[in-house]
């Protein structure tokens, strides 16, 4: 799948690699970690040579590579590059490369974020540096706020899901605060690269500043926050004719300005999540 995908040779023609006494390619190191993550997931990184000693190296990476090139100087130095060039633009290159390949549709993105808890000792205690992802307590999805947690954020394609951008963030991560940044910094790299044409995301998207950001001419698909009160004007102003049609669901489709963007809003009634909603209360 690597190779199908052409990952390798996406990663080694972006990356400029001047090094004339360079045996194994960036492209190559990282498939050859690729590998060792699915036998050795933990071990350490300098016994990958361990691994592949029993197996076909030169099949496996490349011609004229035996298993005591893929030291951890090696793979070391690979992950340094990449993080000196960006792995963010890196992946969202790679997937851009793959869905072209793969001739896939991407005009929807589907934006979210999720979390993943931790147990050890990490960083936790220690102050934020910049560019380094701080793993400690925050809002938990899995409901175990006693849990230090990293987030990742994501953006897929529709079709098959592929993440068309991928980013770790902290565990403490504001969902508001980072689809509004991330809006910012990669909107038009969504449309010009992926074709994306409808971004799709929760609540945490519809804020007025992210929503400025989009402006008039992208289009989206979100919930709007029931704790905004031009939504709770709208939703008491119709709820009496939606809810007449005794155990049917109904809906009601107006439109809305706000943060100077036109918008079509869908309000929806169900019997069932009414009946949820009461026993929660």
């Amino acid at each position: 799948m690597y190779d199908e995908l052409g990952i390798g040779e996406a990663i080694d023609r972006v990356i400029v690699q001047n090094d004339l006494n360079r045996i194994v390619s960036i492209g190559q190191a990282v498939k050859a970690m690729v590998l060792n993550g699915l036998g050795f997931a933990n071990r350490a990184l300098y016994l990958t040579p361990l691994f592949f000693e029993d197996k076909p190296v030169n099949r496996l990476i490349g011609a004229g590579i035996e298993a005591e090139h893929l030291n951890d100087d090696v793979l070391g130095r690979a992950l340094d590059d990449m993080y000196d060039y960006s792995l963010d633009i890196l992946y969202s290159q790679i997937a851009a490369s793959t869905v072209k390949r793969l001739e896939l549709s991407a005009r929807f993105g589907h934006f979210d974020s999720t979390g993943f808890h931790v147990d050890g000792k990490y960083n936790s205690g220690e102050e934020p540096e910049e560019g380094v992802v701080h793993i400690t307590k925050g809002y938990s999805r899995d409901h175990r706020p006693d849990l230090h947690q990293i987030c990742l954020q994501l953006i897929c394609e529709r079709q098959a899901g592929i993440p068309l951008l991928m980013k770790p963030l902290s565990g403490n991560n504001d969902d508001k605060t980072s689809f509004r940044e991330t809006i910012n910094a990669h909107i038009e790299q969504m449309k010009n690269s992926f074709g994306v044409k409808y971004m799709i995301a929760d609540s945490a998207f519809y804020t007025a500043n992210t929503l400025e950001l989009m402006g008039k001419d992208n289009l989206w698909i979100s919930r709007v926050p029931e704790t905004l009160n031009l939504s709770t004007d709208v939703i008491h102003a119709v709820a009496p004719d939606l809810m007449s049609a005794l155990g049917q669901s109904s809906h009601i489709s107006l439109g809305v300005q706000y943060s100077n963007i036109k918008q079509r809003w869908v309000v929806v009634y169900s019997p069932e999540a009414y009946q949820r909603g009461i026993k929660t209360v």
